[in-house]
């Protein structure tokens, strides 16, 4: 049986349980042609690797064991609230800025060492996000308008947790299940700026 898998980075708790207040008070009064991402599903998704055999999961966790030993954890600034693309969206995200491209050479790595191993992931260019939600149809402009101007704090946070996600789907939405979780050390200073 195959197995559905990602790689993302956990978010860091103050973050998670601001955008969770987002979620629960917006999944209330908006349509139900939105679907909203649970608030303890909400992740940075690093890699989607999709389908793969269960013995391939000892093949990844040693891949991103070898990559990560030593890391240093990355720091994100959340820059808001946004629709994605601006015409006709299908995605609600939070907008992040990193000070370096560690996160994207990180993506790339990963996918040149697992596709050495046979493993072939999404090779979409990463974007730096977290999806709050999915959109089937446009939203009223007055409740776009609304929920982009909800003041997300924009002080840069440590994001030290990446996991290996297994992802089962269901009528009533994904569950996401971690197979393994990777420290990442604090060896940066973060620049108020």
């Amino acid at each position: 049986m195959m197995i559905r898998t990602f790689i993302a980075l956990e978010l860091p708790k103050p973050l998670k349980s601001e955008l969770g207040s987002v979620v629960n008070r917006y999944s209330k009064t908006t349509p139900p042609y939105v679907n909203w991402v649970k608030p303890e599903n909400l992740h940075l998704t690093l890699l989607f690797i999709g389908d793969v055999q269960p013995q391939e999961i000892r093949i990844i966790d040693e891949v991103l064991a070898k990559q990560l030993e030593g890391f240093p954890s990355f720091i994100f600034r959340p820059e808001g609230l946004e629709f994605f693309p601006a015409l006709q969206p299908h995605l609600l995200w939070l907008k992040l800025s990193s000070e370096n491209e560690d996160i994207f050479k990180l993506n790339r790595r990963l996918l040149k060492e697992l596709s050495a191993c046979g493993i072939e992931a999404d090779k979409k260019a990463m974007k730096l996000h977290i999806t709050l939600a999915r959109l089937k149809s446009s939203l009223n402009p007055a409740l776009e308008r609304e929920i982009m101007s909800r003041n997300i704090k924009h002080e840069p946070l440590y994001f030290d947790c990446l996991c290996l996600f297994k992802s089962q789907l269901f009528p009533e939405g994904p569950q996401y299940t971690v197979l393994n979780r990777y420290n990442l050390i604090h060896s940066r200073r973060i620049n108020a700026g």
